[in-house]
């Protein structure tokens, strides 16, 4: 039979019933190694996993040794190679079938070329002399490929590397896009935003952060004594009175032994002290030699009258 150049794509695309064998090839094809057949795109032996039958210019069926899972996806295609099987030597009657045979089999081969080529990359028929040849092997391993910017031509592309670890990162960039245009709902970085001048004069005095941070057990406990030191302020000028005295508050300190001593004896003093006159009376009859011994005349210190009550001494 004469295969048409209309309707003969040799291409077949099946979806599996649960336990299906049996797959109808409905263009024609010659060879059973003709067909390759893949399932979940992982292309199958014939003989090992399939049997063909039907060909030789017709239709046919390709037979699985075991029943297939629902839903699997099954693909036969048309590949025939290219030869020439007939010669028609001059002076000789043509056969007819041969020759029938022969342009079949060219017709089935332009139609798989047409089908591999309509599934490959290619230009625009509109585009004017495009230059699509890939950079050589040496410098495109291990990068993508691209297109220059100007001339559309093929170029090599970033690193696969590059590309694996952007990809990795997707997932943060577009949290960060959301995040900035307000898709979700935080301030993380349009707040940075509206203290940007701050976020830059800390950056200023980093060392001077730096430095805050090496004392922050110090700042803790003055911040712990914030009271007393509120009280200190509070008496401020007290403060400074003691500081312009402080060589006097030394001296004191290095007789605090004799301060107590006198302390103890306030009562004495006091009483000394009440009577003074007559204390200045005995030290000035003393220094004049009238008053030889203060024992004739009882207590100085509880006398009442003057020394002339007690006579000329």
């Amino acid at each position: 039979m004469a295969i048409t150049s209309s309707a003969n794509t040799g291409r077949l695309h099946f979806t599996a019933t649960s336990g299906q064998t049996a797959f109808t090839v409905s263009f024609e094809f010659f060879d059973d190694a003709d067909l390759n057949v893949f399932v979940n795109d992982v292309q199958k032996a014939i003989t090992t996993h399939y049997s063909v039958s039907g060909g030789d210019g017709n239709t046919g069926t390709v037979t699985f040794g075991s029943g297939l899972t629902l839903n699997d996806a099954v693909t036969i295609v048309r590949r025939i190679d290219i030869e020439r099987v007939t010669d028609f030597s001059a002076g000789q009657a043509i056969n007819r079938a041969a020759l029938n045979t022969q342009l079949d089999t060219l017709t089935a081969i332009a139609a798989d070329n047409e089908d591999r080529s309509g599934r490959g990359v290619r230009a625009s028929d509109s585009e004017n002399a495009p230059t699509l040849t890939i950079p050589s092997l040496s410098t495109r391993k291990g990068r993508v490929l691209g297109f220059n910017a100007t001339t559309g031509a093929m170029e090599n592309g970033p690193t696969i590397t590059d590309v694996e670890t952007l990809a990795q990162v997707t997932a943060d960039i577009a949290t960060l896009a959301d995040i900035e245009d307000g898709t979700t709902a935080t301030d993380a970085i349009s707040g940075l935003a509206a203290i940007k001048a701050n976020v830059t004069t800390v950056a200023g005095i980093s060392s001077n952060v730096t430095s805050v941070a090496g004392n922050a057990s110090n700042i803790n406990t003055v911040a712990a004594d914030g009271t007393d030191i509120g009280t200190v302020a509070g008496a401020i000028s007290n403060v400074n009175t003691v500081a312009g005295i402080s060589s006097n508050v030394t001296t004191v300190s290095g007789i605090s032994a004799n301060v107590t001593t006198v302390a103890n004896d306030a009562t004495d003093i006091g009483l000394v002290g009440a009577n003074i006159a007559n204390v200045n009376l005995v030290a000035s009859s003393l220094n004049s030699g009238a008053l030889t011994a203060i024992n004739d005349y009882g207590s100085v210190a509880n006398a009442t009258v003057t020394t002339t009550d007690y006579g000329s001494v």
